[in-house]
Order: C-alpha cells, then structure tokens, then sequence
C-alpha cells in the first residue's frame, strides 16, 4: 500500500470515528441544542428521529409537547413516519415493566399528537389557538408558494385594471413615458417578496433620453 493510500485510509477512519462521536451525541445528550450540519442523504432525518424516540424513551420529551418544523410538506410526512419507525425500534428488547417501554407505547398511541410540519403551518397553528389575541379570523388558511402568486398577480392585474377605468393620474405618466403597466410586474413581485425593504419613491428628473440616444449611435457608428 502506498503512503498515499495509506494516509486516506486513516483520514477516513479518522472521519468515520467522528461521526460515530456526533452520532452518538445526538441521541444521548438530549437536554442540549443542537445544530448538525450534513450533506443531502447523510442521515439527518434518520437521526432527527432517532434522537426524538431517545428523548421519549427517557422521559425528556412528551409527544404532545414536541414539535418538528420542515420546509415542505413532504419532509413532515417523511419525517413523521421516519419517528413512529424510531419509536418501534426503541421497544424492540425492552421489558414490559420498564418505564422507558410504557413511555413509547403511550408515545405510538398518541402519535398524532406530534407537531410535523412546515413553518407555515406552525405559525398557522398557534394563530389559531390564539385568534383573538392575533387579531385574525379563525377560519384563515394559510397559502403555498403558487397559490400566493396567483393570488398576487391577480390582485395586480386587478389593480392595474381599476387605475385605468378610474384615470389614475400616475398611471398616465407611466404610459406617457413610453412604459405598460404590465412592465412594472418585475417591479411589484420584488416589493411583494421584501416587504421589510423601504423603496424609496421620491421625485427625479427624468432621464435626457435624446442625449442617451445620440450616445448610441455614435458608439455604433464607431463600431
């Protein structure tokens, strides 16, 4: 073997003797937060759940009080199921007087206790336990990606169709200088998504558009 490979070799056992210690971490230390950082298919999900059975198993966690919030709607399918796998695991070799089998089974029983699902819909959830608090009308539901945008370009075509009928004076100007309405949909989708961003809409001198055009054709004619 030569020392090349040699070297490899303990760098992966090296590595492998790491994960095995972070691992270990995340189903054992279960009163400390924790933040992993893996690569897509290393296992996260798998050890997320693994750590949630553990933390149940011991009697750090109850099920109705947990909550695992993803990205997508998919995720929190996937990793409920990956959690009552988890749960069934920890009892396989355990004793029916422990404490430790009497807390999965309760835990399995009550399964659909468990918060799983996106950020969405846990803001959603604690809206609705406190509607009058939030000011919101407790039949609200909570929009996807594609249903906001249609519903946001909708509003904008809307909008943009009711300022035409009323003879919206800014609206004018926009079409006097040689720009549509529909142009502007760039425009309004960018303040839609940073609403937290301050856009500045003071007065300007319009641009000398002669001038810029007199520069073009120069530059082509050099050209």
């Amino acid at each position: 073997m030569s020392e090349e490979n040699s070297e490899a070799g303990h760098f992966r056992a090296a590595s492998e003797l790491l994960d095995a210690a972070s691992r270990l971490r995340i189903v054992t230390d279960l009163t400390t937060s924790l933040i992993v950082e893996a690569g897509a298919g290393s296992g996260k999900t798998h050890m997320l759940a693994a750590r949630m059975a553990a933390g149940i198993a011991e009697g750090v966690y109850q099920v109705e009080h947990m909550a695992a919030v993803t990205f997508t709607r998919k995720a929190a399918a996937e990793l409920r199921g990956r959690f009552q796998s988890a749960l069934e695991r920890e009892l396989i070799g355990l004793s029916e007087v422990e404490g430790q089998a009497a807390r999965l089974r309760e835990a399995l029983s009550n399964i659909e206790r468990l918060f799983s699902g996106t950020i969405h819909a846990f803001c959603a959830r604690l809206l609705r336990e406190r509607p009058v608090e939030a000011g919101m009308a407790p039949g609200f539901a909570e929009l996807d990606d594609v249903e906001e945008r249609l519903m946001r370009e909708a509003s904008w075509r809307e909008f943009r169709g009711q300022a035409r009928a009323d003879g919206d004076p800014d609206l004018a100007l926009v079409n006097e200088a040689g720009i549509k309405a529909k142009d502007l949909d760039g425009a309004f989708a960018a303040v839609c998504n940073y609403e937290d961003v301050d856009f500045p809409a003071e007065d300007a001198p319009a641009p000398d558009v002669d001038a810029a055009w007199d520069a073009l054709e120069v530059f082509w004619g050099v050209v």
